[in-house]
């Protein structure tokens, strides 16, 4: 990994070793709760992060702010959870909140509950982000998972990969021995 500019001196390094998390969506199903017609949905066993496949979402240049495509999941309590994990990768840079994760106790996502905006994406490159719950104390019965085209991005594909709900204050944090990393 490239040390990130403005850093001088690293003393120590830390991975997370385990974190309490409930998974939301594996991506292992396609999102087909509700399509927009300008939205593609599909399975991709090649592209992915996390176990056999990846959803594929390919967005027509006839897209527009606010097309979305949903699945239904089984009734999932996060209220406990105070963050959403996942991979998510795009043919085209992104600026933060130009894409967005929903989370709803309604289905389709007609009234979501958490709107998500998913962080500035570079080009072809599989991102792992991390987003805080705004209001976990309301996600008791999640049962729709969205992603919401939110700009004019033009024709592009996405890629979404195990969406997880975590407890940020379980995490475990190794130290990486110095002699593993220089």
């Amino acid at each position: 990994f490239d040390v990130p500019s403005g850093i001088s001196m690293i003393r120590d390094l830390y991975y997370r070793n385990s974190v309490d998390f409930t998974r939301i969506h594996s991506c292992g199903a396609t999102f087909d709760e509700t399509v927009d017609s300008d939205i593609t949905v599909s399975l991709d066993t090649k592209d992915r992060k996390q176990g056999a496949q990846s959803c594929k979402f390919v967005i027509a240049a006839g897209a527009s702010a606010g097309d979305i495509a949903t699945d239904s999941i089984t009734s999932k309590d996060i209220s406990g959870y105070d963050y959403i994990e996942m991979w998510v990768k795009s043919t085209v840079a992104t600026s933060s909140g130009n894409l967005k994760l929903l989370l709803d106790n309604t289905a389709s996502c007609a009234s979501p509950i958490e709107t998500l905006s998913i962080p500035a994406l570079a080009a072809d490159t599989w991102t792992f982000v991390r987003m805080q719950l705004s209001n976990p104390e309301l996600d008791t019965a999640i049962i729709s998972v969205g992603l919401e085209y939110d700009s004019d991005l033009g024709a592009c594909t996405v890629w979404l990969d195990d969406i997880s709900a975590v407890e940020n204050d379980t995490a475990e944090w190794i130290k990486i021995p110095r002699n593993l990393w220089r």
